[in-house]
């Protein structure tokens, strides 16, 4: 029997949604806009409000790789001085509600000591978390 070459590795959808997914927040950063309040989109300002922990730098990063990825779109409503971006999910983003509820509750059964601690201080949703 011989070994998956890199290509085969590559070719798994696994590692592919591993690879978009898989960056530190992203999956937080998709969590806050499945939101039904954030239907509408957010604003950078108020995605950083609810993800406060990411640095202004790295939420940019990862809002780029997201919007490359298909994930969310990036809105500028060009007719406001200055002009405003809204960031939403995708269909493609919004598809990933059901994999992030099923990954919660894999946490809540699976995560440990955080999950605990985190129960203990009332919160329900991982989101709300700053662990």
């Amino acid at each position: 029997m011989t070994g998956r070459t890199k290509e085969d590795v590559e070719r798994c959808p696994v590692f592919a949604a591993s690879r978009i997914l898989g960056k530190r927040w992203s999956i937080l950063i998709i969590q806050v806009l499945l939101r039904p309040e954030a239907i509408i989109g957010m604003r950078f300002n108020d995605l950083h409000k609810e993800l406060s922990w990411i640095s202004p730098k790295v939420l940019t990063q990862r809002l780029r790789e997201l919007q490359e990825s298909g994930i969310i779109s990036r809105d500028v409503d060009a007719s406001s001085i200055p002009p405003k971006v809204w960031y939403t999910l995708t269909e493609k983003g919004r598809d990933l509600g059901p994999t992030l509820e099923t990954m919660q509750a894999w946490g809540m059964k699976h995560g440990g000591r955080v999950v605990a601690v985190c129960l203990s201080k009332g919160f329900e949703h991982c989101h709300e978390c700053q662990h």
